[in-house]
């Protein structure tokens, strides 16, 4: 009976041990993965502090980016006139030039005031207009003269004046004459040269710098808005 006891006692043992730690209740084996399916990994598997420098590094690309697009050169820019004589300015951008950073002329056409001309307007063709200049010599008229080119060409010149009130003193003359004199202000076009420049400083060429060129007194500095 001892044996028999002993031998059923072993028997359990066995039993008990392949159970433990048989391969059912141990780590199970993996199952082999073909060559083209990617290995899945858990959020949990995942090493989060590898994941920072990358994160950081990205963010400090952006940054550096948006620093740099938001760069704008401030320049600060100036002109320089009006002058009415092209070889007077250029003279005068030769003597700065060394002074300031970007230069350069610009012109622009102006007109003005020039005179007052009080005329008979044309009667259509030369011949008429000798023929009117005539009648008036009978009458004794005298400072006249036929226009022979332009827009009033074949119209009669009555005389130009800088004042208004002498030209209608002329145009009244005219017309107690019995001709229908008119009066027209004339104008006369004329370039004005400006030198731009970009400065070395915030405050541009200074006064006591633009004094010793000895400019004009209508020329002027003025602050401008910079070309983009």
């Amino acid at each position: 009976m001892r044996n028999i006891f002993l031998v059923l006692l072993a028997a359990n043992v066995t039993v008990y041990l392949l159970y433990f730690y048989g391969p059912e209740n141990g780590e199970k084996p993996k199952a082999a993965l073909p060559e083209n399916v990617t290995k899945l990994v858990l959020l949990s598997e995942v090493d989060k502090a590898s994941l920072t420098p990358e994160k950081n590094a990205e963010e400090s690309d952006v940054v550096e980016e948006v620093k740099v697009a938001d760069v704008v050169v401030d320049k600060k820019c100036y002109t320089i006139g009006p002058f009415r004589e092209e070889s007077e300015i250029e003279g005068f951008k030769t003597k700065i030039k060394s002074k300031v950073k970007e230069i350069g002329i610009r012109e622009r056409i102006e007109k003005e005031h020039w005179r007052y001309l009080v005329y008979l307007p044309n009667k259509g063709t030369k011949e008429k207009a000798v023929k009117m200049a005539a009648d008036l010599a009978r009458k004794g008229m005298k400072d006249y003269y036929v226009i022979a080119r332009g827009e009033y060409k074949n119209s009669i010149s009555l005389g130009h004046f800088k004042d208004k009130l002498l030209a209608e003193k002329r145009l009244n003359a005219i017309t107690q004459m019995s001709y229908k004199p008119k009066i027209q202000a004339i104008e006369k076009e004329y370039t004005l040269f400006w030198l731009d420049y970009v400065a070395n400083d915030q405050n541009g060429l200074s006064s006591k710098t633009l004094e010793g060129f000895e400019l004009e007194d209508s020329i002027h500095q003025f602050k401008r808005e910079c070309a983009k």
